[in-house]
């Protein structure tokens, strides 16, 4: 049995880090080119911002979880509260940071591919480079608010366990102290479903103008496949993409907290199962947004070929 078990944490270790290796090459690789680009020409639009933002707060959400992981397995987490406690805040901050950032850049595509003759729409249409920026700020300042009173109850609770010489008998210091992420998911839970909603927005009217814009075509006897179709197409995927990777996370972070609330700690092997489901979101959308992105497309293939140049130029010299 135990035999079998190492294999199994092996596994998923060897999972975890393929998984965790490829979000941070790729949300590094979209940090790297957008800032290369931004030190160049001193200046970014309102897409690259959000997505450099967007690859900033993912980078560092893989790095919490992989840093997590390494404390889990190797260290015993018992000994390590106030350090876990420190990488679960990097971790919700900045991954509730990454999916606002997802948001707001479908919300900024939609609003720029979109055509509705609605008033506020135009107004919004005409203003969105310079709002969504601060839409974003303003996000990230009343999510950072509305944990303050959690954030100062988690505190108190993690002091009044450092000056606790003994546990009672049968209790870890986890469930003495409180669980961080018990605490804080009755805040998070809201956020989620908040994004989850203007995402489905933003589908709902991006399919609506579709479907308008084609029957407007056929009806002036003009192709289906214009310049606008293809881009509505185009940003259709990206939001389908992007709400079902978001899905797919939040239904992570409930069986996160549910194993929490009803068992009160892991097993080794449901930490690892977690952490590659909380992994792949990230990384799995990274790859998707350097695929449908054309400059960082051609910058991805562009270092490709040159690695491949370059370890064919070492193969020849060393043969």
């Amino acid at each position: 049995m135990v035999n079998n078990m190492s294999i199994v944490v092996i596994f998923c270790l060897i999972i975890f880090g393929i998984v965790s290796f490829i979000g941070i090459l790729g949300n590094g690789f979209i940090l790297v080119v957008n800032g290369h680009q931004w030190f160049q020409n001193r200046k970014m639009i309102p897409s690259d911002f959000l997505l450099t933002s967007l690859s900033t707060s993912r980078f560092i959400v893989q790095l919490s979880l992989l840093m997590n992981c390494i404390l889990y397995i190797i260290v015993n987490i018992e000994l390590h509260l106030f350090l876990s406690d420190v990488i679960f805040f990097s971790w919700m901050f900045f991954n509730m940071t990454s999916h606002w950032c997802a948001t707001w850049l479908s919300i900024f595509y939609c609003i720029k591919v979109t055509n509705f003759a609605n008033p506020l729409f135009l107004w919004l249409k005409a203003r969105i480079n310079v709002l969504v920026p601060r839409l974003l700020g303003l996000s990230i300042a009343i999510f950072m608010v509305s944990c303050l009173p959690l954030l100062v109850d988690c505190i108190g609770h993690t002091k009044w366990c450092n000056l606790t010489e003994t546990l009672p008998k049968n209790a870890s210091q986890r469930e003495l102290c409180g669980n961080a992420a018990i605490i804080f998911l009755p805040i998070q839970f809201p956020f989620y479903v908040l994004n989850l909603g203007l995402s489905t927005i933003a589908i709902i009217l991006l399919l609506v103008s579709l479907w308008r814009h084609t029957r407007n075509l056929k009806k002036s006897g003009v192709g289906v496949k214009d310049f606008s179709t293809q881009v509505h197409i185009k940003v259709m995927k990206f939001l389908l993409f992007w709400f079902f990777f978001y899905f797919v996370d939040f239904i992570g972070v409930i069986v996160y907290a549910i194993i929490n609330y009803t068992e009160g700690n892991f097993t080794t092997v449901q930490g690892l199962l977690i952490g590659i489901w909380m992994s792949a979101f990230p990384s799995a959308h990274s790859i998707i947004l350097i695929l449908t992105n054309p400059n960082l497309k051609e910058m991805c293939i562009r270092l490709i070929k040159e690695m491949y140049s370059h370890i064919i130029s070492i193969g020849h010299s060393t043969s």
